[in-house]
């Protein structure tokens, strides 16, 4: 059994968010949310999750969300007018909902930042590299593939959708091209979103391999006569200037004259009065929760399992006591979801050094129900102590052990319905799983290619199938659980 915790800062982190692609994704990816009043808010909410989701994580240091400016306003449009003409106007029920949008920030008191002029992505490139060249660990959190271009030394892109990281290996895979030349391939190529038009005949993959032969578009513009085809070459001839120009329009600039003191973009503690009022104007209740820190002397511990009968499992937990926050997790390689369950409040239990008042909460009602209603009648009968008298027994003692150490309540949450910490649990645990197939199945290669020559008994595999969504059952208030789960 493994068991993880949040790495240490290693050196100050900055991440500076998309505001505009995120707000589309939270608008496109949640439809039909509106307060009972029928003010749409599928992108205000679908917004504060994905940063409260962010923010936990990924617990950055300093952070800033960047926003465009109209893109009538850019010198893009000045000096291409088409640029971006392709692009809708932004949806009536999207425009209603963006004040609020900026209405959480300020109540979270994150700064909120863009000039006049250029684009987010021009912001973020001038303090990234600003911000990296002092030391600083910068992530980019964004899914547009042209900021790839200012990965380098210090920075990173972070694709939180897709839970997928960019260094420059990854934009080599991507663009076929390092980083200081992706424009140079967007120059030649184009690029439809942004209505950028590129050489005609020239797609993307042709762009690629033309800019790593001659190292660069003008060097393609120069050499033009040395490229395969005849209809490519009068292409590069007769659109040479259109190339520079779409070069232009794509390379993004360092030089935004922004003057933004870093420790303005340091993380603040949020104006609790002013966000609560806010979430439950727009009926976010629910997400009340995750802001609001627990009350004093309690500490708060949610807890989530994951597994499958007599298969791999994960487990992961959340402690919170005041501000302070810790995560656990760790992977069991043969053990049933019931037992994750147990054992990721166990885990939780464990990490506490002195009695304290607790509030374990878990979408587990054989946990909850067990430890809240079952347990003395266990107690009464001898359950826990006669041999085999009880399922998954070594991890009720446990339980009843650890709990008397503390003064324990257990409340049961409705799991995957949308609650922030049970969901963090979630992909706590499913992440250890993972992570725990991954590494079993490499030691069992390992193991075998070792052992070859001596023929070893092979070890059990190690299935390494997505891990199902378990829907916990309800029970009767006379049950007790055994038979039905067990």
């Amino acid at each position: 059994m493994h068991t993880s915790e949040k790495p240490l800062n290693l050196s100050p982190r900055l991440y500076l968010l998309d505001g505009s692609g995120y707000i589309y994704r939270a608008f496109y990816g949640i439809r039909d949310l509106a307060t009972a009043g029928g003010m749409p808010t599928n992108a205000v909410f679908g917004f504060t999750k994905m940063l409260l989701s962010l923010l936990q994580e990924n617990a950055p240091d300093y952070l800033a969300v960047v926003f465009d400016r109209p893109r009538e306003e850019t010198f893009r449009r000045d000096i291409y007018p088409p640029y971006k003409a392709n692009r809708d106007a932004v949806p009536e029920d999207l425009a209603l909902q963006l004040p609020y949008i900026r209405r959480i920030l300020a109540a979270l008191r994150i700064p909120a930042l863009e000039a006049n002029g250029f684009e987010a992505d021009d912001v973020i490139a001038t303090l990234a590299r600003r911000h990296a060249a002092e030391g600083i660990e910068v992530t980019v959190v964004t899914g547009d593939k042209d900021l790839m271009q200012i990965v380098g030394e210090g920075i990173s892109l972070l694709d939180t959708m897709k839970d997928r990281r960019s260094g420059p290996r990854e934009v080599l895979d991507r663009f076929g091209v390092p980083p200081e030349q992706v424009a140079d391939v967007l120059g030649l190529a184009g690029d439809t979103s942004d209505n950028i038009p590129g050489v005609p005949g020239i797609g993307e993959k042709t762009a690629a391999e033309l800019v790593r032969r001659f190292g660069s578009l003008e060097g393609v513009l120069e050499w033009k006569s040395l490229v395969n085809g005849k209809k490519r070459r009068d292409s590069l001839q007769a659109y040479a200037e259109q190339a520079r120009l779409s070069k232009r329009l794509a390379t993004v600039r360092y030089d935004v004259p922004l003057e933004v003191p870093l420790a303005d973009l340091q993380r603040q503690t949020p104006n609790l009065p002013e966000l609560v009022a806010l979430l439950r104007e727009l009926e976010f209740e629910a997400l009340e929760i995750a802001f609001t820190p627990p009350p004093p002397g309690v500490v708060e511990l949610y807890s989530d399992g994951s597994g499958r009968d007599s298969g791999p499992g994960g487990y992961g937990v959340i402690l919170r006591h005041g501000e302070m926050e810790k995560e656990l997790s760790g992977f069991e390689p043969v053990s049933t979801s019931q037992r994750m369950e147990l054992l990721a409040a166990i885990r939780g239990l464990e990490a506490l050094n002195n009695r304290r008042t607790v509030r374990v909460f878990s979408d587990s009602q054989y946990l909850v129900r067990g430890m809240s209603e079952w347990i003395d009648g266990w107690i009464r009968n001898d359950r826990l102590e006669i041999p085999g008298a009880l399922a998954n027994q070594d991890l009720w003692r446990q339980l009843a052990a650890l709990s008397s150490r503390h003064e324990v309540t257990w409340e049961w949450v409705r799991g995957h319905a949308g609650h922030p910490f049970n969901e963090r649990c979630d992909r706590l645990a499913k992440r250890a799983a993972d992570e725990g197939i991954r590494a079993a199945a490499a030691i069992q290669t390992e193991e075998a290619e070792t052992n070859e020559k001596a023929n070893p008994v092979p070890p059990p595999s190690v299935d390494p199938a997505p891990l199902p969504v378990r829907e916990d059952s309800e029970f009767d208030s006379e049950e007790d659980g055994q038979l039905r789960l067990c």
